[in-house]
C-alpha cells in the first residue's frame, strides 16, 4: 500500500546519498531528508500530536518546508500549506477552517501568525523556523535535532487524507480541498512519467511549494524517482538564470509572468544549455512569447491547464505530440474530460461549454463543506468552473472562467479574446478585462491595463486600436491604467479583486 512517505522511503533505500535538495550552497541528501522528517514526526508525537491532526505550514521555498511536509505525513497527520503572503485574517481563516492544531512558520511571519493564532484556540502550538523566536513558541530546528527518528511506523492508508490545499476558485471564501495519499501519488507519478523526469533531472522550485503545483509537479514528482529539487525562495529573473547555470537545472515549471520577465532580461544568448523542458501553468502564454522564449533559451515550453481541486494539472501538451496554437494540450493519462451544456448534456467537438474532469488525482471533498462539495463533484466528475471546447483530436481550448464571461445586451463576451488583442498593443504589458454593471445593456466591458516601462498611451488611443480588431460591442468602453494587477501565487490575475475594486462582485454561478 503506497503512501507519499513510503514512496520517499523507497527512494531513500535505493539512493540515500543522492542530493534531494539544493539550497544556496547546501546540498541535502535523501538519507538526511528522510531522517530529519522522521525526527520531526517523533518530535510532534512527543508534543501530543497524532494521526489525523491537521498541522499548518507557512514556510517559503527552503529545505524545512520539505522536512515539515514529510514529517507531518510520516506521523499520519495532515499537512495544511498556507500562502506566505497572507495577512492575519487570511491565516486565521485557514487555521480555523482546517482545524489546524499547530502551525510551523518562519519567524519572519511571527506578527501575522501570533495575531491569527490568538483568535484560534484550537491551534495550541506554534513552531518557528529562525532565531529569536517569541516566548511560548517552539524552535523547529531544535525539535528536529533533539528528537530521535520516529520509533514506530504509523499505519497510514492510501485513502487517508494527506494534504488540505486551499482554493478560492469556486467560492467567495477559500475552501480546503482534501487530497488523499493515493490521489497525490497518482498526480506525482503521472507528471513524472509524462514529462520524463528521471533520477538525473534537476527541477527548479521557484513556484511556491505551498501551492499544489510546486508540491506535486516539482517536489513530490522528484522524490518518487530520486531527482534533485533546487530551491529558490524568491522570484528574480537574474537569480533564476544564475541558479540554472550554477546547478545545471533541466526542468522549470513557471507561470506566464515569469516567462515574460525572463524574456525581458537584457541577455543576448543566455548560457543555459542544461534547460531541457519548461511547463507553463496559470494562464495561456501568448504564442509570440512562447516562440521567442524557446528560441532565446533553446528549450521546449509546454502549455498546461489545471486547477487546485484537480491536483492540479488536467491537460498539458506532450513532448512527442504536435502542439496546437492556443491549446492547453491533451488530458493527462488517466484523466477524462467532458464539455457539457448548462443542462449537463455532453457537447460535440468545437462546441463551447462547461469543462468537467474525472481522474484518480482529483480532490476527495472540500473540508467540512458538504454543500460546496456537492456543487462541483457529481458522480466522480469535477466541475472546473471554466468554459472551453475539445477539438476532434481531444485537444482542450480554454475560453474563459464561467464567472468571468460578460453578458452585454444578450451577447456573451469572452474577456480572454479582448485581452489577447490588448496585449498585442506595443505599449501594453498586462491586461485584464471584466464586466461592470450598466443600466442600459446589463454589463459593460472594462479593461485594466499596465503599460510597459517608458511607454505611454491614452484611453482614446486604446479605444481606436481595439476597434480595428474587435466589434464595437466587444471593445472596452471603460479603460483604467494601473501600475500592477492583483495576482495569485501562481501569477493568475485575480478578477474577483478587480470586480471588487470596480464596486461589483458577481455571485458565483454553479452548474445545474
Amino acid at each position: 500500500m503506497l503512501t507519499l512517505p513510503s514512496l520517499l522511503n523507497k527512494t531513500v533505500e535505493k539512493i540515500p546519498e543522492q542530493s534531494a535538495l539544493v539550497f544556496n550552497e547546501h546540498k541535502i541528501e535523501y538519507g538526511l531528508l528522510i531522517e530529519s522528517a522522521r525526527r520531526l514526526a517523533q518530535g510532534l508525537k512527543d508534543m501530543g500530536f497524532s494521526k489525523g491532526d491537521p498541522i499548518a505550514i507557512m514556510l517559503p521555498n527552503v529545505p524545512h518546508f520539505c522536512t515539515s511536509y514529510y514529517g507531518i505525513l510520516e506521523l499520519g497527520a495532515i499537512a495544511v500549506p498556507i500562502n506566505i503572503m497572507y495577512n492575519m485574517n487570511d491565516i486565521q481563516h485557514h487555521i480555523h477552517d482546517s482545524g489546524a492544531k499547530a502551525i510551523i512558520a518562519w519567524v519572519g511571519y511571527k506578527d501575522q501568525v501570533l495575531s491569527a493564532v490568538a483568535a484560534c484556540p484550537e491551534c495550541r502550538t506554534i513552531i518557528f523556523l529562525g532565531s529569536k523566536i517569541p516566548a511560548q513558541t517552539y524552535p523547529l530546528t531544535q525539535i528536529i535535532a533533539s528528537s530521535k527518528p520516529l520509533s514506530q511506523p504509523v499505519d497510514i492508508q492510501p485513502s487517508d487524507i494527506a494534504v488540505i490545499n486551499y482554493t478560492s476558485g469556486v467560492a467567495n471564501v477559500p475552501l480546503g480541498a482534501e487530497f488523499t495519499h493515493e490521489a497525490l501519488i497518482a498526480n506525482a507519478t503521472t507528471y513524472r512519467d509524462m514529462f520524463r523526469i528521471s533520477q538525473e533531472e534537476k527541477l527548479l522550485a521557484v513556484l511556491p511549494l505551498f501551492h499544489p503545483l510546486g508540491q506535486t509537479l516539482v517536489m513530490n514528482a522528484a522524490f518518487t524517482v530520486g531527482a534533485t529539487v533546487v530551491l529558490l525562495p524568491v522570484f528574480s529573473p537574474e537569480a533564476i538564470i544564475e541558479t540554472i547555470q550554477k546547478n545545471s537545472v533541466t526542468f522549470l515549471a513557471a507561470v506566464p509572468s515569469m516567462f515574460k520577465k525572463l524574456l525581458e532580461l537584457q541577455i543576448e544568448i543566455p548560457e543555459t544549455p542544461s534547460l531541457k523542458l519548461c511547463i507553463n501553468y496559470g494562464g495561456a502564454l501568448p504564442e509570440e512569447i512562447l516562440e521567442k522564449f524557446e528560441s532565446k533559451f533553446n528549450t521546449l515550453v509546454l502549455q498546461a491547464y489545471g486547477l487546485t481541486e484537480a491536483g492540479p494539472l488536467v491537460t498539458a501538451n506532450r513532448i512527442n505530440r504536435d502542439r496546437k496554437k492556443d491549446s492547453a494540450g491533451l488530458p493527462l493519462v488517466g484523466v477524462e474530460l467532458q464539455i457539457r451544456d448548462t443542462e449537463n448534456q455532453q457537447l460535440r467537438p468545437k462546441q463551447n461549454g462547461q469543462i468537467w474532469v474525472k481522474g484518480p488525482g482529483i480532490m476527495k471533498q472540500f473540508h467540512n463543506r458538504p454543500d460546496e462539495t456537492k456543487k462541483i463533484l457529481q458522480d466522480g466528475w469535477l466541475f472546473t468552473g471554466d468554459i472551453g471546447f475539445l477539438d476532434e483530436d481531444h485537444y482542450l481550448y480554454i475560453r474563459e472562467r464561467k464567472e468571468d464571461i460578460i453578458l452585454k445586451a444578450g451577447f456573451e463576451i469572452y474577456p480572454g479574446e479582448i485581452e489577447q488583442i490588448l496585449l498585442e498593443h506595443p505599449a501594453v504589458s498586462e491586461a485584464a478585462v471584466i464586466g461592470v454593471p450598466d443600466t442600459a445593456q446589463g454589463f459593460e466591458v472594462k479593461a485594466f491595463l499596465v503599460l510597459k516601462p517608458e511607454e505611454t498611451a491614452t484611453s482614446q488611443e486604446i479605444d481606436e486600436y481595439c476597434k480595428q480588431f474587435l466589434p464595437v460591442y466587444k471593445s472596452p468602453r471603460i479603460i483604467e491604467f494601473c501600475t500592477s494587477l492583483p495576482k495569485s501565487p501562481t501569477g493568475r490575475i485575480l478578477k474577483k479583486v478587480l470586480r471588487s475594486r470596480a464596486g461589483y462582485e458577481k455571485n458565483n454561478t454553479q452548474p445545474i
